[in-house]
């Protein structure tokens, strides 16, 4: 006669010994929890809603620049369908400007052209002046191929300087 060791074997009869493991194995066998989620050591929250206005920046000197047809044009030409690019090329100098100036400027920021594709506004709910006049320096001296438009971006509340573990991109 086979004996075999298996949950049917204690359904028909095997023994005593079966019947032992069997319980031991159901019972617990398959308790195993483990902790592999890693809590988050700070809380992170939405940007707040959008204004529908960001304060100009006190003190901005656009007149210093060339009458706006005598510009050049900047990098800010789109798809031939779409030739104004000034989302993406804004995003682009924002970006370049927070980093120059080490991650540490905070809050809503806003540049606007003219109907002449120029320069006619930064706006900054929390003044920060060196990148303030890193925008100024790089998009006053160009022209874009836009009309009036305004692009509105969200530094953060609590920058203290650029992680070094991150790339530009990421």
């Amino acid at each position: 006669m086979k004996r075999r060791l298996c949950a049917g074997a204690v359904l028909r009869g095997c023994g005593l010994i079966g019947l032992p493991a069997l319980l031991a194995l159901l019972a617990g066998g398959c308790s195993r929890q483990a902790d592999i989620y890693d809590e988050p050591e700070i809380v992170v929250t939405p940007p707040p809603t959008q204004p529908d206005e960001v304060p100009s920046v006190p003190d901005l000197d656009l007149g210093e620049f060339p009458e706006c047809s005598a510009r050049p044009e900047g990098d800010c030409r789109g798809v031939n369908d779409f030739p104004c690019g000034f989302t993406e090329h804004a995003d682009d100098v924002i970006e370049t400007c927070f980093r120059a100036t080490e991650c540490s400027a905070n809050g809503w920021v806003s540049v606007s052209l003219g109907a002449d594709g120029c320069l006619s506004d930064i706006g900054m709910d929390t003044v920060h002046a060196e990148f303030a006049q890193c925008l100024e320096d790089t998009l006053g001296p160009i022209q874009c191929p836009c009309g009036e438009t305004t692009h509105t971006v969200f530094l953060g509340v609590t920058n203290t300087g650029c992680r070094q573990d991150v790339e530009p991109d990421g």
